[in-house]
Parts: structure tokens; sequence; C-alpha cells
């Protein structure tokens, strides 16, 4: 009479005891799920429980990166370069790396030093070279396991320099942002360029409301180098545009406009001094390179002839002498010119 009773219950023990093991099955899953096991309906043994986690970080874990990967540079040119740059010499192209915040072993000092302080450049190299070029003995030197210069270098250099490390060819008129992007990409380093650019239009919206007052509607601006060569030049929007134009919202004049309709690529042309009137605007910028005699005696000639005291902007006290640094594109120097600029145009007239 008592068997069904006892039957009971130890099917009931039984059914419990299936249960507290379930759960303990359950938790022990869970604790794996850094490691995802592959999924079992039925309670394998002991050894397959084992190797499971093992199997399963196998096939959880993602495929190694690549060390190199192609890319394609300015000159159409497809280069294997690495995934993760360690050792990168940056040729005419230190303050677009510096605004990234990517280190670099070696650099040309006489391109660098323009944009960038002593402390800045403190452990990486000058490539120094002749003509543009590289010194190719102080690259070999560095090891570099990337090199990037503009697209302006020669054929013949460019493969000497190729049979050192991978060597990217970047488009030297391109805008500002489109050579930081640039340098992006290559780099790895997308998310690095677009807090800079976001950072400073946040600081030309500061500054835009500091000069707005003292610039009036459709007023022009134009800029203007002399170089060594005693010519001078009138300069496209590359090249101080950032600033004028597209920071603080003066118009170009129509002559210079006209002057590149056909040619936006071109960062200057030459002009002579006796068309100056027709391609000047309401402010004129002249641009003196520093360190340079031959270009500040041209400078000094222009600036003592009647065609310079002719313009309405000498007249109204809207002319402005700059140093060389002026007329640089590169990130820091836009960041500069942001503070360098809006001081000058909110200075009292004298």
């Amino acid at each position: 009479m008592h068997a069904p009773h006892w039957t009971k219950s130890a099917s009931a023990i039984a059914a419990l005891l299936l249960c507290v093991l379930m759960l303990a099955a359950c938790g022990s899953g869970t604790n794996n799920n850094a490691s995802p096991s592959p999924s079992g309906s039925n309670g394998e043994g002991a050894g397959e429980s084992a190797a499971a986690p093992a199997s399963a970080a196998a096939s959880a874990s993602p495929e190694a990166e690549p060390a190199t990967r192609s890319y394609t540079d300015a000159l159409g040119r497809t280069v294997d370069i690495p995934t993760h740059a360690q050792r990168i010499v940056a040729h005419y192209y230190a303050s677009e790396l510096t605004a990234l915040e990517v280190p670099f072993v070696g650099t040309n000092y006489n391109n660098a030093k323009l944009s960038l302080s002593e402390t800045q450049l403190q452990g990486t190299e000058d490539i120094g070279g002749e003509n543009l070029v590289p010194n190719l003995e102080k690259t070999l030197s560095l090891a570099p396991d990337l090199i990037i210069v503009p697209d302006f270098l020669e054929a013949p250099d460019l493969d000497s320099l190729s049979k050192i490390a991978p060597t990217v060819a970047v488009k030297y008129s391109d805008d500002p942002f489109t050579h930081l992007r640039t340098l992006a990409d290559i780099l790895g380093q997308q998310e690095a360029a677009e807090r800079w650019i976001g950072a400073y239009e946040a600081k030309i919206e500061e500054k835009r409301k500091l000069v707005q007052p003292v610039i009036a509607e459709g007023e022009t601006a134009s800029a203007f180098i002399v170089y060594g060569d005693k010519q001078l030049y009138v300069y496209n929007k590359q090249r101080l545009g950032p600033t004028l134009y597209d920071a603080f919202g003066f118009a170009q004049p129509a002559k210079i406009a006209e002057l590149f309709q056909d040619k936006p690529d071109s960062l200057w042309e030459t002009l002579s001094l006796e068309l100056l009137p027709e391609y000047a605007g309401d402010r004129v910028f002249l641009v003196t390179p520093d360190n340079n005699e031959e270009a500040a005696a041209a400078a000094k000639d222009i600036l003592n002839g009647p065609i310079w005291g002719s313009l309405p902007a000498v007249k109204n006290g809207k002319a402005y002498i700059v140093s060389g640094r002026w007329g640089l594109n590169d990130p820091l120097t836009l960041d500069w010119l942001l503070d360098q600029a809006a001081d000058m145009l909110t200075k009292p007239q004298q």
C-alpha cells in the first residue's frame, strides 16, 4: 500500500534534482557570455563541456587585422600602406599630422618651422633635401614605414623614396580641410580630423561675432604676395580665403574670381603692378615672406610707389602688410589666423 506513495515521492525528488541541475547548467552558460560556446540542446559529457569555451573563443574572436591595405593616392598610384604606421616621414605635412596628434619621425624643417614651434618639433628629425626633395640618405636612416609627400614631386624622386618605404602623394593644391581629411584617411584618424574641424568651426563663430560690426555687407578683400623673384602674385581662395571669405564673410573681387574661373586649383597667378588697382578689394592684404631680402626690397618699392598709394583701401586705412605665415594654409596656421586677423580687423584705425 505504501509503495505507490514512495514512488511518487522519489519521482518528485528526482524531478527537483533535475531542475537544480538544469539551473546550474544555465548559470554556467551565463558566466561564459564573453566566450559563448556553440549551442547544444542535450547535456553532452564533461569532456565536451570543457572543450566548449576554447572552441567558442576561437569562433568569437575577430579575424586578425591585415598589416597593410591598398590606398590610391593623388597621382592615381595604388600603394600598399601600413594599417597602423609607426614611423612616418611627413614631407610638407607636419602641421596636419600635429593637428591629428599623430607622431612622425621626420619632416622638412624649412617648411615645418613656418607653422610649428621648436617645442612641437622636438623628437622629429630634419629630412632636409634640395629642390623640394627630401634627402634620401637621411630619410633612409630614419627607417620609416610610411612616407607622405606632396604631389608635385617628380616621378624619379617618388620612385627613389618608394624604395625606402611605401610613399603616398597628397594633392598639394587641395584646401586645408581636404588635406586634413585625406591624411586622416591615410592614417586611420578620421575621428581626430572631425574633432579638429569641429573645434575650428566653433572658434570661427566666436571670432565672427567680433569682426562682424566692422565689415560692411558685400565688402571685398584681396590678398597678394611678393616673392624673391620680385614678382607680384594674386592669391586664389586657397590662401587666406578660408579666413577672409569663409570665416569672416568678405567677398572675392570679381576680377579675381574671373581670373581663376578656369583654373580653380591654381594657388596664385602673377600680376602686373599696373593691374593691381583692378584686382584690389575694399581691403588689401600684402604678404611679405620672412627673411627674404629680395622680396622685402620689392615690397618696399611697391609700398613707396604711386600705384599702391592710389588704392582706395590704402586711402581708407584698410591695407595691411602681413608676415609670410599669412600666406600658408595649414591647419595650425588657420587656427592662428583667426586670432591674428580678428585682432587686426578690429584694431582702431590710426
